[in-house]
């Protein structure tokens, strides 16, 4: 599994590194914002898969809201779904 580091190369394209690299250019963040279209920039995974793995206990999401306020921001653990894609691919094998 792959990456997207935020580090581009010489041609203009986005460098990529293996999920658990650890490395000083790999910008890994606590927490991600959920996706409003399409997939996110880390692994690809769209706003009903992140509810659907909250529903299924894969992961816990952050709703961070003001008081008073209809609408707020909905947070993803990066870590948690690292954790869920390298146990996937273990199970594969």
């Amino acid at each position: 599994m792959l990456i997207e580091t935020g580090n581009t190369t010489n041609s203009g394209h986005a460098s990529m590194a293996p999920i658990g690299e650890t490395s000083a250019n790999v910008s890994r963040p606590e927490f991600f914002r959920l996706p409003k279209s399409g997939g996110d920039r880390y692994f690809g995974f769209g706003r009903s898969y992140y509810y659907e793995g909250e529903k299924r206990g894969y992961w816990k999401l952050v709703r961070i809201r003001e008081r008073g306020k209809l609408r707020g921001i909905t947070l993803v653990p990066y870590d948690r779904v690292a954790k869920f894609v390298r146990g996937q691919m273990d199970g594969a094998e």
